[in-house]
């Protein structure tokens, strides 16, 4: 193999300038990355973060609960992955202060024995190379299950917290509108941003009711009446808070529409599309043979 060659600084933007050359690392990098199959999440129930976009389908989830899955995504690219991987880091310092503090509570993971337990992080003081593995939520009557990024014990009444890494991309797919207001002035924007997005209202509202459905069934002894947005600007680590209080009816048609899908499997009938009753829509699309019917069986 041909030693690599170094490139003096005064040659080097002719260098990058220069069409169809092989980078030093980043294209076998890209390549690896864009070999790496999707996060294979466990697709037999409904994920929050799913239902509460425009685009969720019930035909889809129908199907995907039933084990037939298909993929609509758009492939990853390195720079989504770079995008992703941030905000995990970003997740991850905000719960590791929180753990210090002793007052993060939620699922932990002991690799020694291999077992979960349920504790606020000042119980596990002791505990060497534990994993947070934060607040499991579920609704089998819905057949859905998500988790919340954290669950707050010790700072006021009980609350949940979900970490945000805000950039330009989430900035111009949520609010649009404001983008173009302050033309695409990410520090403007920032400074303007007085609420949660809607989006993550909506997660988080999912969360705080999963919590008091799982307060009904006994499988929780108490559940929060509130959530904490945390916001983190990527570009320069700036942050911001936001409380936002339990609202069932701000996600009642969000349940709705779950429990029909639970219906529809338990009772083996395909239901309609809710994007588009007459012509379905591009997720469910893989599932239309020849006219679409809806008609129950």
């Amino acid at each position: 193999m041909a030693k690599p060659t170094t490139i003096q600084s005064k040659d080097l933007k002719a260098f990058l300038n220069a069409n169809k050359r092989e980078t030093r690392l980043m294209g076998a990098l890209e390549r690896h990355v864009l070999a790496q199959p999707f996060d294979e999440r466990d697709q037999s129930y409904i994920h929050p973060s799913d239902i509460i976009k425009a685009e969720w389908c019930a035909v889809a989830q129908y199907h995907a609960i039933k084990g037939n899955y298909v993929e609509t995504r758009d492939k990853t690219t390195l720079r989504l992955a770079s995008i992703f991987a941030e905000g995990h880091t970003i997740h991850a310092k905000w719960q590791k202060w929180f753990e210090d503090m002793g007052v993060l509570y939620g699922k932990w993971y002991d690799p020694a024995t291999k077992d979960y337990t349920w504790a606020t992080s000042k119980d596990l003081a002791g505990l060497v190379n534990k994993e947070y593995a934060e607040v499991s939520l579920r609704s089998d009557k819905h057949m859905m299950r998500g988790h919340a990024d954290g669950w707050i014990k010790g700072l006021g009444d009980d609350c949940l917290i979900e970490i945000k890494s805000i950039g330009t991309g989430t900035i111009r797919m949520e609010m649009p509108a404001m983008m173009a207001q302050y033309n695409n002035d990410i520090d403007v924007v920032w400074k303007n941003i007085r609420t949660p997005l809607r989006s993550h209202q909506l997660q988080g509202q999912v969360y705080l009711h999963l919590c008091h459905l799982m307060l009904e069934e006994g499988l929780l002894p108490s559940a929060p009446d509130e959530i904490v947005f945390i916001y983190e600007l990527k570009a320069n680590q700036e942050y911001k808070e936001f409380v936002v209080k339990y609202n069932p009816e701000y996600t009642a048609e969000i349940f709705d529409k779950a429990r029909d899908v639970a219906w529809a499997v338990e009772n083996d009938r395909e239901p309609v599309c809710n994007i588009n009753l007459q012509k379905g829509c591009k997720r469910c699309a893989p599932f239309r043979d020849g006219e679409l019917s809806y008609e129950r069986k």
